[in-house]
């Protein structure tokens, strides 16, 4: 019966080690991949910020600005041209703090505080009607062939009519009088412009079809994986431990035993983690994510990889020199019994 009992209590150890270390993952997990922390530090190293002039690109671009209403010489443009006019009009710190707003937004949103996700373009339509919105209008000019001279004459014609001019590389000449034409330019765009861009959105949508609730169930999981090895470890000791000796022992192997394993994946197999996060960002999370950040999958990953195994990390070493300090422990009062027996 002892030696059953001896069994069952080595295979709820072994259980223990493995459901251990998945659940250190899954919980810090929970704990760190949906707090924007996690990825302000990381995406300002990478230049997530710098990429948001793309986004707003895209959003010119979309169906949701009626190009018929803009001045004739920013009709049409390129994704290109706009990402271009929009990395000399914002200024690093007015991204950063759109980028963060944005951040907020969309994990109070996937937290579910939110049924939405959005970024003000307040500050961009501000900079749109004052003197970078003119220097950015020139630095696009400057990138387009010199105007002809036809161009020219009608764009003279046009400006002493007030109506909108072409697009082209104007000579210098005319840039008195062409300063006054685009600050009008600048306040019609800025005016037909949306106040927010909407990142994702939940309204309208049933209980039932909203993935976040999915996503929520998952992290519960995610939350309750301690629980595992906790039940493992108490009927561990139901079955094998009769005194401090044997609970040192019996407590201390597998403690030593998840907390090293821990702390090596976590120092050697973060470039895998961080590769499975990237497949799953890239091939699944479209249901969950805004397409603003499954477009960044590697930042996602490395962000996410870095916020999860720094904490597995410390925790493995915790738990590895509690384990050792134990297994010591045990050895020692068994070296302690063994001489008083001896003595006897």
């Amino acid at each position: 019966m002892n030696s059953l009992k001896k069994m069952m209590a080595a295979g709820c150890a072994v259980l223990f080690v493995i459901t251990a270390i998945f659940a250190l993952i899954f919980f810090n997990f929970d704990r760190r991949a949906f707090t924007t922390e996690t990825y302000q530090q990381a995406f300002l190293k990478q230049g997530f910020y710098d990429r948001l002039p793309a986004v707003l690109a895209q959003t010119m671009t979309g169906a949701s600005i009626d190009e018929s209403e803009l001045p004739i010489g920013m009709r049409n443009m390129s994704p290109q041209a706009w990402e271009a006019f929009f990395e000399v009009m914002l200024p690093e710190e007015t991204l950063a703090a759109m980028g963060n707003e944005a951040l907020n937004s969309i994990f109070a949103y996937l937290n579910m505080r939110a049924d939405s996700a959005q970024m003000s373009l307040q500050p961009l339509k501000s900079s749109m009607t004052g003197p970078a919105g003119v220097a950015a209008v020139y630095s696009l000019l400057n990138t387009q062939p010199d105007c002809t001279l036809l161009q020219v004459a009608q764009m003279t014609i046009n400006l002493i009519a007030a109506q909108d001019i072409q697009f082209c590389k104007p000579p210098p000449e005319l840039n008195p009088l062409l300063t006054p034409v685009i600050e009008s330019q600048m306040e019609v765009t800025a005016f037909i412009m949306p106040d927010e861009v909407t990142f994702a959105s939940a309204q309208g949508v049933s209980p039932e079809n909203d993935p976040r609730i999915r996503l929520q169930n998952a992290r519960t999981l995610m939350r309750l994986t301690p629980l595992v090895p906790l039940a493992l470890l108490l009927m561990l000791t139901l079955l094998a431990v009769n005194s401090l000796k044997s609970w040192l022992g019996w407590w201390g192997i597998p403690f030593l035993a998840s907390g090293l394993s821990a702390t090596l994946i976590s120092l050697g197999g973060a470039p895998l983690i961080g590769g499975l996060l990237r497949r799953f960002i890239t091939q699944r999370a479209n249901a969950y994510l805004p397409e603003v950040l499954t477009n960044y999958a590697s930042d996602l990953g490395s962000a996410m990889t870095q916020a999860i195994m720094r904490p597995v990390l410390i925790q493995g070493i915790v738990l590895m020199f509690l384990g050792l300090i134990m297994v010591l422990a045990s050895r020692y009062m068994a070296h302690k019994s063994a001489l008083k027996i001896q003595d006897s």
